[in-house]
């Protein structure tokens, strides 16, 4: 989702983000808030091409909804696109030169009170009004409640950066609270101080403290956020870094798995890994038992866990063989392409990775992160990573242009539009179709009137009839074509 408009306009009132940080790190979505502009009224007759079944998703039939329909029709679907090097260099440089990543192994060792008050700015934008769950309009006492936990007061001149390991999957927060807040009543699908996911092993800089206690201001690769105090574990540099580096590890295939029950290690019991996932392998004996179960049909693995004293530890715990996991990374190719894009179909959508499930670009990122791919964590980024190939779109390429240019499209190029990201599955019916991760299907019925199907989920959809606002297909309102499984 893109974070390059300010401003959204719905029923003639103006959302405004008071920041385009909060857009590009809650993946504000315009196009979501475009759909519902949408109306039954006439807009130009225009026969429909492909059928509308009862789903009420065009040109979708029951076949479509099996990865091996598409690779059946996908050419080379086992050819290897790019090596393990290829992709390293690639991960590099987006490192490198996307500006909305960040290598946090480059922070140091101490910051400024007015480096961590830039942080804050950062992360803590301003927006108003903010409705609660109920739809009622939560009040200036509360907001004002919020905005003292921050506690720029307490933040010396200059104080040493700490760092840690998330220990669970954890929600990045704009704001020191848990409370969840909508810029609209009927928006409750998008949450106002959701700022993204932490990924179990994921490192952070800590760089601030709540002035209740219960939050950390930390830095991640995403830049800055708040995150609950019990969501990481501190420990010194060297066992932070350590251990995304530490080998032999199993990378998590599915969607998601989970570690097995135990009662003898609850911190690491039934312990969520999402796809893309690399955990390392616990050295352990093979005929030992494993927090009270035997290892040998199981992968053991090691997991950062939180102590009492809020320090780091590792634990192990046992990830099933049978459970979708790799000892490395897929190979790159259209097959595995489609294959893990699959794995998500019908999961509801969740900003920010809210409702244990991820948004438009969380999609995209973690079929391509288990294949060893980095992309950048929103839609704007991924469109316009300069460590990828992408081709750029204007109000000077003509409709013919675009739909060329996508009609040429490889299987897994991305298709960026204000505020949404698709990814191209391959041609049926002389039509290219994508799998995307959004609320809403739009096209014309038969009559030429706006049809408006709530989905809602991640689904498969034909490209060229759906619109992206009230005015402009998806294909005329592209703005980058990204090809992320080539070289510059």
């Amino acid at each position: 989702m893109n974070f390059l408009y300010r401003n959204v306009t719905v029923n003639g009132n103006v959302l405004d983000s008071s920041s385009t940080k909060q857009l590009k790190r809650s993946n504000l979505p315009r196009l979501c808030f475009a759909l519902l502009l949408l109306t039954s009224a006439t807009v130009g007759a225009q026969d429909t091409a492909l059928p509308i079944p009862n789903s009420g998703v065009i040109g979708v039939d029951q076949a479509m909804l099996t990865p091996d329909y598409w690779i059946a029709r996908t050419s080379a679907p086992n050819k290897i696109l790019m090596t393990p090097q290829q992709i390293k260099a690639i991960n590099s440089r987006t490192y490198e030169m996307e500006p909305s990543t960040h290598d946090v192994t480059k922070l140091g060792s101490t910051a400024t009170r007015e480096q961590v008050l830039s942080w804050i700015k950062e992360a803590t934008p301003v927006s108003k009004p903010f409705f609660d769950v109920s739809g009622n309009e939560v009040s200036k006492a509360d907001i004002d409640a919020i905005v003292s936990n921050i506690g720029t007061d307490q933040i010396p001149a200059s104080s040493a950066i700490r760092y840690g390991l998330s220990v669970r999957r954890a929600q990045l927060r704009l704001y020191p609270t848990s409370l969840r807040v909508f810029p609209r009543k009927d928006l409750l699908d998008f949450e106002s101080f959701q700022g993204g996911i932490l990924f179990p092993g994921e490192p952070v800089a800590i760089a601030h403290a709540s002035v209740d206690g219960n939050w950390y201001l930390v830095y991640s690769t995403q830049g800055p956020a708040w995150v609950a105090r019990t969501d990481v574990a501190e420990g010194t540099a060297d066992q932070v870094f350590s251990y995304l580096d530490k080998k032999p590890y199993r990378v998590v295939t599915g969607d998601k798995v989970w570690t097995v029950f135990t009662p003898e290690a609850p911190e690491v019991s039934e312990y969520q890994l999402d796809m893309g996932a690399r955990v390392p392998m616990a050295d352990l004996p093979a005929d030992k038992p494993v927090n009270g179960q035997g290892p040998y049909e199981s992968w053991a693995i090691e997991l950062p866990v939180r102590h009492g004293d809020g320090s780091l530890g590792f634990t192990p715990a046992l990830l099933q063989m049978i459970k979708d996991s790799s000892e490395n990374y897929l190979p790159l190719t259209r097959a595995n392409i489609i294959r893990q894009s699959f794995k998500f179909l019908g999961e509801r959508y969740g900003w920010g990775h809210l409702y244990n499930a991820r948004d438009c670009s969380g999609f995209t990122a973690e079929v391509y992160r288990s294949m060893g791919i980095f992309l950048p964590p929103n839609s704007g980024a991924q469109g316009y990573d300069p460590a990828l190939k992408h081709r750029s779109f204007s109000d000077a390429d003509s409709h013919q242009v675009r739909v060329k240019a996508v009609m040429d499209a490889d299987v897994g190029d991305l298709v960026v539009v204000p505020g949404h990201v698709l990814m191209i599955l391959g041609k049926a019916n002389g039509q290219p179709y994508v799998i995307q991760d959004v609320p809403y299907a739009v096209f014309h019925d038969t009559t030429g009137k706006i049809r408006m199907t709530k989905v809602n989920e991640v689904s498969v959809t034909p490209l060229l009839p759906l619109f992206a606002d009230e005015k402009h297909t998806y294909v005329d309102a592209m703005t980058s074509l990204v090809h992320v499984s080539a070289q510059y």
